[in-house]
C-alpha cells in the first residue's frame, strides 16, 4: 500500500486547561480573558476576529424544501443545508477528506476500497451511526421501487447498474458491505481511482432505517428527522423559514462555528436583492438583470463575490422521434444560436460560450477544439433545414422549449434563442416554464422534444459529466434519449484503465463524438454571483478573485 492510497486526518482540537473544565462543566461559551477567545455552545473555539457568540447567525434565503431526503429525490432540497455527513466531505475547491470516515484506503488497481468510520459518532437521536447505516443507505439508492433519478451516479459499485435496471433482485449483490461496525468496503466493477469523489456526493449520505421505516416518506420532516452533521435541525416552519442548529452529538472533523443558519423561504423566481439591502439575509444570489446596478453601487460592489461554478447550460434534443432524429435539424438549431451574443449582451460577460460539455476547471477542458463544429453558422443553419425538408421553417412543427423552474436570467437566455430561431431557421418555439418535479420526471420520461437545462460537475473527472450524464441508459435512468455505440464504447474503455494519458484521451475522443453528433446544443459555461456581508468570514478568495463553488456553513463564522 502507497502512501498516496492511504489518508488519514483526525480532527483536532486545540483546548486549554480552563477549556477543558468548562465542558466538564457543561457551560455552554466561555471567553478566553487572555486571548479574547470564544467556544461556542458545541465546544468548538471561535477565531480570534470573531464577533460574539450572539452574532453567530447568519440569514439566506432559500425555496422551501419538499423534503430533505436528497439521497432518493435529489432536488427536494433547494439549497437549505443538508444536515447529513457523507463518508467524504469537500472543500472549497471540491478535494475530498474526511468525513463519516476518518481514513481510507484501496488495492492497486482501485477496485477494492476500506473505509474506516470515525470513533463515537452518533446520529442526532443518540444512536451509533455505522457503517451498517451506509449499506442501507446505498442500497435504498439504487433500489429501482425506489425511483431514484440519480442512481446511476453509484453504477461504479458492482452490480449497482443491473439492481438498478431490474435484472438481479438480490440487494445483497451490490458492491458495499460492512465488516464490523465502523469498517466499510465498497467494490467496483472496474478500475474507479476517483470512487472518493462518488463517496463525497453530498446526497451519498446515511439513513437512518429505523426513521425510515417509521415514517415513510416524511422521515425528514421536522418532527422526524434524525441526522449525523455538524448541524442539525432545529425548526421548520412550514411556509416560513427553516433553523439549523450546532448538534452537540456531533464528534467530528466538520463542527461549526455559527450558532444558527436560518433559511427564509421564497420562491426563485422572486429572487432579488432587496432582502438583502434591508439587511434582512446576509447573503445573497444576484440575478444578471442586477449586476449593473450592485457593481455601479459604491457599497455592494465591495461585497459582490464571483463563485467558480464549473458547470455547462446546454438545450438537448428528442433524438428518438421526429424531427429532431435527423441529424442535419439537430445541427441547424445548433448553428442557430449565437452564444458569444448571449454570454457578452445577456449574461454580462459572466459566463462564456460553450461548445462542449465539459466546463472550464477540468484539466480535460478542450473547447476552443470544438468550436468550428457547433459554431454560430446562420447560412449553414439555414441550408441544412432546406435539405431536411424543411426551407425557412415550412413545414416543422412548432416547439415548445422547456425550462426549469426558471429565474429571470435563465428565461431571458431562452427567449433569446427562441428569436433566433424563429429569424434563422423559420421555426416558433413556444418557452414553457415547469417546476422542478415536473420537469425531471418529464426529463427522465423523455417528453421533451427541447429543453434548457445545467449540469454541475459534481467532481472534476470527465466521468462524471461524460459517462453518467450522456452514456446510453433506458427510459426512466438516462436524462436524453441520444444513444451512439462508439461514445459508448470509447466511455467503458475509459473506466477500465487507470492511466491519466490514455483515460484522457478516451474522453476526448468521446466526447467529440457527442459534440459532432448534435445529442446538445452547448450553449454557456456559468459563473456564479453573490453578495456576502463583509462581517461574514472562513472562506477564501482565489488569485483570479473568485470564490470556490462550495459554501461551507461549518467553515463560516461572523467577524467583529
Amino acid at each position: 500500500m502507497t502512501t498516496a492510497q492511504l489518508r488519514t486526518s483526525r480532527p483536532r482540537r486545540v483546548l486549554t486547561v480552563v477549556s477543558i473544565l468548562a465542558t466538564a462543566l457543561l457551560i455552554p461559551s466561555l471567553i478566553y480573558s487572555q486571548a479574547g477567545r470564544i467556544v461556542n455552545s458545541v465546544g468548538k473555539m471561535l477565531p480570534a476576529d470573531a464577533a460574539p457568540l450572539a452574532r453567530q447567525v447568519i440569514r439566506h434565503m432559500t425555496p422551501e424544501p419538499i423534503s430533505l431526503d436528497s439521497s432518493i429525490f435529489p432536488y427536494d432540497t433547494r439549497g437549505t443545508i443538508l444536515p447529513f455527513e457523507v463518508l467524504l466531505t469537500r472543500d472549497e475547491d471540491m478535494i475530498p477528506g474526511p468525513g463519516a470516515a476518518e481514513r481510507w484506503e484501496s488495492n492497486e488497481d482501485a477496485t477494492k476500497w476500506t473505509f474506516y468510520l470515525r470513533e463515537g459518532a452518533r446520529w442526532s437521536d443518540g444512536r451509533p451511526v455505522t457503517a451498517h447505516d451506509f449499506v442501507y443507505a446505498y442500497r435504498r439508492m439504487v433500489d429501482p421501487e425506489n425511483a431514484n433519478i440519480y442512481a446511476f451516479f453509484y453504477y461504479d459499485l458492482e452490480n449497482a447498474r443491473d439492481i438498478n435496471h431490474g435484472k438481479l433482485a438480490d440487494m445483497s449483490q451490490l458492491g458495499i458491505r460492512a465488516v464490523d461496525d465502523l469498517t466499510l468496503i465498497i467494490e467496483t466493477d472496474h478500475p474507479a481511482p476517483y470512487l472518493p469523489h462518488v463517496v463525497s456526493f453530498g446526497d451519498a449520505f446515511p439513513v437512518p432505517r429505523w426513521a425510515v421505516e417509521k415514517h415513510g416518506r416524511q422521515w425528514t420532516d421536522g418532527e422526524n428527522i434524525v441526522t449525523n452533521s455538524g448541524f442539525k435541525l432545529q425548526e421548520w416552519q412550514r411556509g416560513i423559514q427553516m433553523t439549523f442548529v450546532p448538534d452537540p452529538n456531533y464528534n467530528g472533523p466538520n463542527q461549526p462555528y455559527l450558532e444558527k443558519v436560518i433559511h427564509p423561504f421564497r420562491d426563485r423566481a422572486a429572487s432579488n436583492i432587496l432582502p438583502y439591502e434591508t439587511n434582512e439575509v446576509d447573503v445573497e444570489s444576484v440575478d444578471l438583470s442586477e449586476f449593473d446596478r450592485v457593481r455601479n453601487d459604491p457599497v455592494l460592489s465591495k461585497e459582490l463575490v464571483r463563485m467558480q461554478d464549473p458547470a455547462t447550460w446546454y438545450l438537448f434534443f428528442r433524438t428518438q422521434e421526429p424531427p429532431f432524429n435527423d441529424i442535419r435539424v439537430r445541427e441547424a438549431f445548433t448553428r442557430a444560436i449565437n452564444r458569444e451574443a448571449i454570454a457578452r449582451v445577456i449574461l454580462r460577460g459572466v459566463a462564456s460560450p460553450a461548445y462542449s460539455m465539459l466546463p472550464p476547471g477540468f484539466t480535460d477542458f478542450d473547447g476552443p477544439a470544438y468550436k468550428p463544429i457547433q459554431q454560430y453558422d446562420p447560412p449553414r443553419a439555414a441550408q441544412l433545414m432546406s435539405e431536411a425538408g424543411f426551407p425557412r421553417g415550412r413545414g416543422f412543427p412548432k416547439q415548445e422549449l422547456w425550462l426549469r423552474a426558471p429565474d429571470p436570467t435563465t428565461r431571458r437566455v431562452a427567449e433569446a434563442m427562441q428569436t433566433m430561431i424563429k429569424d434563422h431557421l423559420g421555426v416558433d418555439v413556444e418557452v414553457r416554464s415547469a417546476d422542478d418535479t415536473a420537469y425531471m420526471n418529464a426529463l427522465f420520461g423523455w417528453q421533451m422534444n427541447i429543453g434548457f437545462i445545467n449540469f454541475g460537475a459534481d467532481y472534476l473527472d470527465p466521468r462524471n459529466m461524460l459517462d453518467m450524464t450522456w452514456r446510453s441508459q433506458p427510459k426512466g435512468a438516462g436524462r436524453q434519449d441520444w444513444t451512439n455505440e462508439e461514445f459508448d464504447s470509447l466511455l467503458q474503455q475509459a473506466i477500465e484503465i487507470t492511466a491519466p494519458e490514455r483515460r484522457s484521451a478516451l474522453y476526448k475522443q468521446a466526447e467529440m463524438k457527442l459534440v459532432s453528433e448534435y445529442a446538445a446544443a452547448f450553449v454557456y459555461h456559468p459563473q456564479g454571483l453573490q453578495l456576502r456581508k463583509p462581517y461574514i468570514k472562513g472562506y477564501a478568495r482565489k488569485s483570479d478573485g473568485t470564490v470556490g463553488r462550495r459554501f461551507d456553513y461549518t467553515k463560516i463564522y461572523v467577524g467583529k
